[in-house]
């Protein structure tokens, strides 16, 4: 059983056993009324075993030992039980009621009901050595309370297993948002670690062949850039991720700017209204026109690019076209290339193609909606 759910039976249980106190103290004070003047010996012994095994029970609690805890209550539940075949009384009862709805609460249906089967036993000889008639009425609800508790210990045990699931999916949740933060991370200091390779080299060469300082200084300035863009981009996908919602044009529309501002020659056309897109999706856009746009600069430097996204009601296409170079299937920005865009594509619901197609290299992607 649950903390939540220990917490709350005990607290019934010793709200119960203070009621069952009074009433005993009434008993005790008032043996006239009780019915208890003239008994013998055996009754205020067993009604003492009760007692005491029951304030036992509250003293020890659940956290006892299971072991201490059954003795406890099957001492509570047989002294109660003998003292109701005594002395049959209501207020007695209460030792075996309660014993057999600490069994079923307490502990599993084959140990519980051993205790509740020894109660009813005790109660049922009572019956057939006629020392009540009430006696099989007792037996019937002592099951009854077994029951009670059997089904409370069900109900605690499902509200437990319902938080534990909720804490599961959370943790899941979590890890699956790490796990994506992660992932974009990666591709931000993959491709700006790329960008700035390609700068750097491009600043050494003009160095080396003609000695140009002007422009070997265009190309490092250029690499500062590259670094706070890439400081930015990354601020810019946690913040998206975590929002839901991206608006994947502007990202793709301050990417082809970048390209263009490097030399690049890229025309970006778009079809359709342009919807907001979930986080998996317009992120998917981004890298993929990022990769292709990198892949194009390395394999096929100066050759124009052209940028299509096409967005309809059934969902949306993203082409990137640029001349074809010898190797343009080789791995593209220090990333995971084509594999990592189309596990991109395919995690968003949709389907990537890219190949040669005429003299031009072509990456195609179809999300839908």
């Amino acid at each position: 059983m649950g903390e939540q759910g220990v917490r709350g039976m005990w607290g019934l249980r010793a709200a119960m056993s203070a009621g069952l106190a009074l009433i005993l103290w009434g008993e005790i004070a008032h043996p006239g009324a009780a019915g208890l003047r003239g008994a013998g010996p055996e009754v205020p012994i067993a009604l003492a075993v009760a007692s005491v095994s029951w304030v036992a029970v509250m003293v020890v609690g659940p956290r006892g030992g299971s072991r201490t805890l059954l003795i406890l209550i099957l001492a509570t539940g047989l002294a109660g039980s003998v003292l109701l075949v005594l002395h049959p009384a209501l207020a007695v009862f209460w030792f075996t009621f309660w014993a057999c709805v600490g069994a079923g609460a307490d502990f599993p249906s084959r140990t519980g009901g051993v205790v509740v089967i020894c109660c009813c036993c005790v109660l049922l000889v009572g019956y057939l050595d006629h020392r009540g008639d009430a006696l099989a009425g007792y037996a019937a609800v002592a099951f009854v309370a077994y029951l009670l508790g059997h089904n409370r210990k069900l109900y605690v045990d499902m509200a437990q297993q319902a938080l534990r699931a909720a804490d599961d999916r959370a943790r899941a949740a979590t890890l699956t948002e790490r796990t994506r933060i992660a992932r974009e991370l990666h591709d931000v200091l993959a491709h700006s670690l790329t960008s700035l390779s390609l700068q750097v080299e491009a600043a050494s060469a003009a160095l080396e062949t003609t000695g140009d300082q002007e422009r070997a200084l265009s190309h490092l300035e250029h690499a500062g850039r590259l670094v706070r863009s890439g400081q930015e981009e990354a601020v810019a996908a946690v913040r998206a991720l975590r929002e839901g919602d991206v608006a994947a044009l502007a990202m793709v529309e301050r990417l082809v700017g970048a390209f263009r501002e490097a030399g690049g020659q890229v025309t970006l056309r778009v079809t359709g209204p342009v919807p907001t897109l979930p986080a998996s999706h317009g992120m998917a856009v981004y890298r993929l026109v990022q990769e292709a746009l990198t892949n194009a600069a390395k394999h096929a430097p100066g050759a124009p690019v052209d940028v299509h996204l096409s967005f309809t009601g059934d969902g949306f296409a993203v082409s990137v076209t640029n001349d074809a170079a010898a190797d343009t299937a080789a791995p593209v920005s220090g990333g995971n290339g084509l594999a990592g865009m189309r596990e991109r594509i395919t995690a968003a619901g949709g389907t990537l193609t890219a190949g040669r197609v005429g003299a031009q290299w072509r990456v195609h992607a179809w999300v839908g909606a």
